[in-house]
């Protein structure tokens, strides 16, 4: 869906306005001088939460990854405020990736950030809209974890391979009895990635999950995954 010039405009304005919006959350490494790369977490419909980005665990786990990742963990609410002190991400690429951008940009005050290095992760809507955004616009975003992909509307995926594309890697994760659009999209988006765009892919359900959440392993996994994409040496 095309969006009239006169609505995105209105959009980005409406998105651009922080002021009501909850608090971003960022997991800066305790050592080194940076610019660090930056892993950017994009929450799920109503789901952002500035206590992170997995539900349940502290601070110090948090921590734990930005340590081992040598990286910035950010996160935000989305795009668009639905009026209850909840937010959903637009699903328009242009809008999503300007808000993004300007986020990242604005937190790069604060914290040393090398925005040439970026990797995107997300869950459900976010994880829709992190795959949409890492293939349209590759020169911004090293890859992306899509972690049970759905949206409210059709993915946006680019169609066309960019040499940029090869450099990608992405990690696409959903439980195998999940709801089956979601394990569809999954696997929808791992063959595109891999076969359409030429990206390093790893494709991964698992069996016995039901439930629409993050993977059960992200804990001990995501320093793994996310320094695949960014290129880092992750430690343990």
């Amino acid at each position: 869906m095309k969006l009239a010039l006169p609505f995105l405009a209105l959009l980005l304005s409406t998105a651009f306005s922080l002021a009501d919006k909850p608090k971003p959350f960022v997991f800066a490494p305790k050592t080194g001088d940076g610019p660090f790369p930056v892993a950017v977490w994009l929450h799920g419909y109503r789901g952002y939460s500035a206590e992170g980005y997995i539900r349940g665990e502290t601070a110090e786990t948090l921590q734990k990854h930005a340590d081992a990742l040598g990286a910035v963990i950010v996160g935000f609410p989305a795009t668009a405020d639905l009026g209850d002190d909840t937010q959903q991400w637009a699903e328009e690429p242009v809008a999503d990736h300007a808000y993004i951008q300007a986020r990242l940009h604005e937190l790069a005050k604060q914290v040393k950030m090398d925005l040439k290095r970026v990797g995107l992760f997300g869950f459900s809507q976010g994880a829709m809209v992190a795959a949409d955004l890492a293939t349209l616009y590759p020169e911004s975003y090293r890859g992306a974890i899509l972690m049970s992909p759905g949206g409210m509307g059709a993915p946006k995926a680019s169609q066309t391979r960019k040499p940029a594309h090869a450099t990608q890697t992405y990690f696409c994760l959903c439980g195998a009895e999940e709801h089956e659009g979601n394990v569809g999209l999954t696997k929808a988006y791992a063959q595109h990635l891999e076969k359409v765009l030429g990206a390093a892919v790893t494709l991964k359900l698992y069996e016995g999950v039901s439930k629409h959440t993050r993977p059960p392993d992200i804990v001990s996994q995501f320093p793994v995954w996310m320094g695949a994409i960014l290129k880092s040496d992750a430690k343990g």
